[in-house]
């Protein structure tokens, strides 16, 4: 099982826009939005949650407790890529 986190922030403008030729290109930009939306999931899409703000090691090794361990088949290998939160001692502890 692969799995992986991905997320954008809320207050990334558009900075390009699509007009009919000759006529001006007009949008809204929320310059004060603030925010962060992250999304986890493993590859056969055997679960997916979204998260308001960073992800970091608790609410990583909480996802993988409460969500992903529960539902992964027997003798399933998870591979993770090197990011920071899936090296600490309460992941090593829950993956044993």
């Amino acid at each position: 099982m692969y799995i992986d986190e991905s997320g954008f922030a809320h207050d990334m403008p558009r900075l390009d826009g699509y007009a009919r030729k000759g006529h001006r290109c007009f949008g809204l930009l929320v310059w004060g939005a603030r925010g962060r939306t992250n999304v986890v999931l493993g590859t056969t899409l055997l679960t997916l949650s979204a998260f308001d703000g960073n992800i970091n090691t608790e609410v990583f090794t909480s996802w993988v407790k409460q969500d992903l361990l529960p539902r992964l088949p027997p003798k399933c290998v998870i591979v993770m890529d090197n990011a920071t939160f899936h090296k600490g001692a309460a992941m090593q502890r829950e993956l044993q």
